[in-house]
Parts: C-alpha cells; structure tokens; sequence
C-alpha cells in the first residue's frame, strides 16, 4: 500500500514536471486569419503590405504580419501563455524615412505592457519581449503618427508566443463581447420628448445677402408644437407649425429674432441670433454624414432615410447636415479595375450622381431632387468631393462651362492623390484653374448644396487651390459651408486656413479606438488659436452607434465602452469641434440617442461665444478644461483618462473663481449644489463628466 502511494506520487510529480516543460511555439500568423477584419485592409501573411518579404532596414524574416496601420489585433490566450515576443518597425519597402507608427501591447483590455515610441522606415527594428503569465487577452496596436496613413507599413515580425495551455486564438475586434455594450456602465439623462418646450442650440446662425436661407428652430417636448417670431428680417418667413425659417435676406445685419415655442404644457422664449453678412457656421456644424456605416456605396433611399429619423429625434436638438459622402459619381462604389466603370459627368467634366444608386438623378437632375427632398425636412444637405478635376474629363479634352477652358488646360497632371485614382489636381491659381472651380460650384450651387467637404486638399495642404474653391464658393450665389480634408492640417497653416474654410480636420481620420481619442488632448491645445465663429478645427467624425456596415472593418457597434463616448462627446463639445455623426441612426439605442441628443451638453459645443477651450489643469492621466459661455458661465470638463477609478478635482484657484458657485452636472441636467474652493468627481477609467459652473456667488 505504501509502495504503491509513493509510485503514484512520482508519476504525478512527472507527468506535472513534463507538462510545465512542454512549451509550445506558436508563430501569430499561423492562427486563423479568415474571419479577422481590421480597421485598416487586412494582415498580409508573412509579408509586408504590399506583400513583400518583411524587411525592417535591411534585416528580413521569415514570419510576422505586415498591416496598414490604425489596426488592432486581439489574441485570446486564457492564460496559457507564458511569453510573447516580436520585432516591430515601419517596413522597408515604403522608403525615404516615411511612415510613422506606433506599437503597443495591451493585456486583458487597456494594461499598457509595452510601447515602441513613435518609429519611421529606417530606423532600427525594436524588440518586444514580454512575460505574459495569467494574461488572458493580448491586444496588438498600430497608430499612426498624425501625418496620415499612406506609408505606415507596420511590420510584427516573428510575432510568437511561448504556450504551455491552450492554444491561442484571434478574435474579432468588433465582436459584442468587446463593445460598449459588455464595457462600465454610465448613467445619463435621456431626452426630453414630452412636457413643456425648450428652445435649443444653437442660438445664432449666419447666411450670405441675397442667398436661400433656411433654419429650423430647434425646440424639444411634446409635439404638436407651435412657433411664433417677431422682428423677423425682411424676406423671411416663419411656418408656425414646422419652426422652418425660409426665405432671402437682401440688407446685411445682424438682427435678434424673439422666438416663442408653445404647446399645451407651456410656453419657452428665447432670442435667435440671424448675422447677414460674409460669415457662415457661426457654430460648430453637427449633423449626418454616410462614411462611417455606408461607405462609398451609400443609397439615395439609405439618405433620405437618415434624413427622416434626424428631423423626428436629433433637429430638435440643434443637428442641421445631412451630408452624402464619398463616390457617389462612381457607378461601382469604388471597384478597383477591371470591375470598375466609367465615372458618371456631364459634358463639361462635372461629376454628377450614378442613378444606379440616385434614382432621382435621371435626366441630369444631379443631387437636386434629393437635396429638395432634405430640405423638406427643415434639413440643409452637403456633398463629398474630392480635389481636382477627373482624369477622365482630361483624356477627354471635355470643355470648361461658362468658359473657353478645356479640362486639360486647368490640370495638373504631376498632381495626384495616393488612395484614390480619379482626379488629377487642378493648377488652382491659374485662370483656366480657377474657372473649372467655378464651374463645379455654380453647379453646387444650383442643386441647392448647403455644404461642401473636399477631400484630399489639407494634407498635403493645397494652397492654391483652397484658395480657388474659396473664391468659387464666394460668387456661387449660394450660402455653403466649406469643410477640408483629410487631417492633419499642417498646424503652420492655421492662420491661412481660419480665413479660406469653416472647418478643417485636425487630425487623420477618426475611429473607434481610444489611442486616437488620446491624441485629440493634444491636438486641442495645437489648435485653440484657430477656434472661433466661422472657423473651427474639425476633429473629424463621431463613430458611435452601429458603424461598418459597408466602409472600415467589420459591421460593429463602437468599439467605445460608454464611458468612451462621454469623453469623445464632451472632449469634441468642450473643444467646440464641429460634430458629424457616421452610425445608421435608425439602429440607435435609447442610450446613444441620449448620449446625442442632451440639449445642454450640445449647448456647449453650440455656445454663440465661440470661445477656445483651456485646458487649466494636467495631473498624469487626469485633466481639467474649460471656457467661458455666452451667459457668463464656465463649462469645466473633467477627463480620467488612466485605467482606473480616479477622482477628479476642479480647482477654483486654476478656474481663476472665489467664493461659493454653483455646479450643474450636464450629462445628468441635474444642480449638485453650491461649492466652495474646488469641486470633486469620481470617474471611472476613460470617464469624463461636464459641468455649468455659475459664476454668480
């Protein structure tokens, strides 16, 4: 009995002494990839983007994975790994020092294990060497630099782990259990449908003499709703029933508008602010745009049915654009040859809407029938372009409208964008330039356009021809709002670019990924000279709600957890960045609605002051920024930006206050009650909360 006791221990003690030993490797890009969609294209296997054998200067393997960067992998480990190894680097192939990336590793979430700082082609490769005992879940990241994404040819070279449990696994990044929906929980106020109204931002608005005007009084409460004016500018008219003010101002002013909303709860007066003059988006725009979930395939039916739910759920809370972004002249969406087809123009070289997608488009009708549409909703409607002139209408030698121009004369063929392949650059200050810029924007003008986003123009920045479009857009005879894209705007342009657009993108384009979230911090404090009526850094789309159907990864809900999004909301409203959202709407939780729809979150961003933010106060991963309001109060955000619960604290002496002030919390619309010296909250990790701070003692 005591023999066969101690036998039994020993084959235990051995068989446990193998098992500990059997470490396997496993190289990552041996796991299954097929299911797997990042953000950004999809991993090459064992090769580099372009699909090269991988080489960081000069130095090349066998193994790894190369990726666009602004990716994210995840591998689940359950805690059977031991270690995690891999060399990092901006492949050889993109050459001259280009590309700029960043590598992390995060464990079980937002555990920063490691980081490469930021790495160009060229440098030397770097070496990720991590102990991953009891790690479940392994996060690899790849962020770009802020200088756009074209070169960032990330390389995880002989990426492996050491297993000694079970075997490792790639999950989808964009799956539910890795959404919000799993993620902390916040609490906020929901919309106010029912009682007496409220008169919402934003309060002042600005249109050109002698153009279209059209407003919708944003009020809240229960429906039906009734709206009155007076002092009303001569030329416009108010429907009572729809709050739509429509109609053409001659004289500039700047006139105050009495508003009155009523229903059978009540009645709210408030004064709108209407400024006839050369000044546009008085306010941060906020509205719709179709990137984020449709891609460049979106629907003509798919536009108009974002339209419907905006007017219904989010214009009574200030949201104005409906804007149709990418391709919508190219009857493919964007197929690489041979699948692709001709793009639809008229005779003179100008894009117009493939019916394929716009039925209402027949017959060389072009966007106004849609834009018709919009505006029957109390909605203004824009449009994506990109910079130049198409190849096509210069193979074509098509001639210039209103001129003796032909398309060649205005191109510059030496011009090209990098990531799309239909135009050449326009030489914007030349006459035959500028009169093909001309001819696009009468167009524009004529479809009843409100807005106009063109693409590949702010980085590389284009002087001449923003210039060019500016002055298009000047004597086009209507009032249109101009945005510039892609980010990042070279902040050494900024006093040149506040006179030329009403918005520019600050940074390159913004998904659901809180690396890029981080980085808006800093972009802030860049840009806050640049801040005011008229002219705002754009910190591009909000991607919140259902994304991804039909443009970058897989079709998700955010990958924001919601404390995530209350940060995202508040950073862009306290920053005043225009807000353009990019989810199917119609697929909106009661949670995203709330988080879209707070009137007095919106008023911040919408305050008519137009004042920069401050950020008065850096602490680690704990920040504090404010501004002053139109009524004398101070917006104060509270930011935790750490991996832990952290209590924030607003100080009067860095608010510059004394005495004792109120504080409303404006995510909940609810009064905290009067403090003296400083305010404290408690946030959870990646939390923010906004405050009203009333400077009466």
């Amino acid at each position: 009995m005591k023999r066969s006791l101690i036998g039994g221990i020993c084959v235990a003690a051995t068989f446990a002494a193998l098992t500990a030993q059997a470490a396997e490797t496993v190289w990552l890009s041996s796991l299954d990839f097929s299911e797997y969609k990042p953000w950004v294209g999809r991993p090459k296997i064992d090769t580099s983007v372009d699909g090269h054998t991988i080489s960081l200067k000069g130095r090349t393997f066998e193994h790894g994975f190369g990726m666009q960067a602004r990716h994210q992998m995840l591998v689940q480990l359950d805690g059977g790994a031991t270690r995690f190894s891999a060399v990092v680097g901006v492949d050889d192939e993109v050459g001259n020092g280009r590309g700029s990336v960043e590598f992390r590793v995060l464990g079980d979430g937002r555990k920063l294990l490691w980081t490469s700082g930021l790495m160009h082609e060229g440098q030397e490769p770097k070496t990720v060497d991590l102990d991953v005992t009891g790690v479940k879940q392994l996060t690899l990241l790849a962020t770009e630099g802020g200088d756009g994404g074209a070169f960032d040819h990330a390389d995880w070279a002989d990426a492996q782990v050491e297993v000694t449990g079970k075997p490792p696994r790639l999950l989808d990044p964009n799956a539910p259990t890795h959404a919000a929906a799993l993620g902390p929980q916040v609490s906020i106020a929901m919309p106010d449908t029912a009682g007496a109204p409220r008169v919402n931002a934003p309060a002042t608005t600005g249109v050109r003499p002698n153009t279209h005007f059209l407003f919708t009084i944003p009020a809240s409460g229960e429906r039906p709703l009734k709206f009155s004016a007076k002092h009303l500018p001569h030329g416009l008219k108010l429907d009572p029933l729809t709050g739509q003010v429509r109609g053409m101002v001659k004289k500039p002013g700047d006139y105050s508008v009495a508003v009155r909303v009523s229903n059978r709860a009540g009645k709210d007066d408030r004064t709108l602010r209407i400024v006839v003059g050369n000044a546009l988006a008085l306010t941060p725009p906020m509205g719709w745009n179709s990137f984020d979930n449709f891609g460049g395939t979106v629907l003509e039916a798919q536009v108009l049915e974002q339209g419907r739910y905006i007017a219904a759920h989010l214009q009574p809370f200030g949201w104005q654009y409906v804007v149709n972004d990418y391709i919508w002249y190219d009857p493919t969406g964007g197929a690489a040859p041979p699948n692709n087809k001709p793009l639809i123009m008229d005779a003179f070289g100008r894009l117009q809407p493939t019916t394929n997608r716009y039925p209402s488009a027949i017959e060389g009708k072009g966007f106004k029938p849609l834009a018709d549409q919009i505006h029957s909703l109390g909605l203004l409607f824009g449009i994506h372009i990109m910079r130049g002139i198409p190849r096509e209408a210069v193979a074509a030698n098509l001639p210039i409208e209103g001129s003796s121009f032909h398309a060649p004369d205005a191109a510059d063929t030496n011009s090209t964008c990098n990531w799309n392949h239909h135009m050449y650059g326009v030489r914007g200050a030349t006459a035959a330039g500028q009169a093909y810029y001309d001819s696009i924007f009468r167009l524009y003008a004529a479809w009843g356009v409100d807005y106009v986003k063109v693409d590949d123009i702010s980085s590389p920045y284009h002087k001449d021809e923003i210039e060019a479009v500016r002055k298009a857009i000047d004597k086009c005879g209507r009032s249109i709002v101009l945005s510039l894209s892609p980010g990042a705007t070279p902040l050494a342009e900024g006093a040149h670019v506040m006179q030329q657009a009403n918005l520019w993108r600050e940074t390159d384009d913004f998904w659901d990924n809180w690396d890029q979230v981080e980085d808006q911090f800093s972009r802030g404090v860049e840009w806050r000279p640049y801040v005011g009526p008229g002219h705002w850094p754009d910190a591009d789309m909000l991607p919140v709600g259902h994304i991804g159907d039909q443009c970058v990864g897989l079709s998700r809900e955010s990958n924001f957890t919601q404390p995530e999004q209350v940060t995202l909301l508040t950073l862009w409203s306290i920053q005043a960045s225009p807000l353009m959202v990019g989810a199917d709407l119609t697929r909106n939780d009661p949670w995203t609605l709330a988080l879209l729809a707070n009137p007095e979150v919106l008023a911040i961003d919408q305050d008519s002051l137009g004042a920069a933010a401050t950020r008065v106060a850096k602490e680690g991963e704990r920040e504090v920024w404010t501004k002053q309001l139109a009524d004398g109060s101070l917006a104060v955000a509270l930011f935790n930006r750490g991996e832990q619960d952290a209590t924030l604290v607003a100080s009067w002496a860095e608010l510059q206050l004394t005495g004792r002030h109120g504080v409303r919390d404006l995510w909940q619309r609810k009064d905290l009650g009067q403090f003296d010296q400083e305010f404290k909250m408690r946030l959870a990790p990646h939390g923010a909360a906004l405050l009203r701070v009333s400077l009466t003692k």
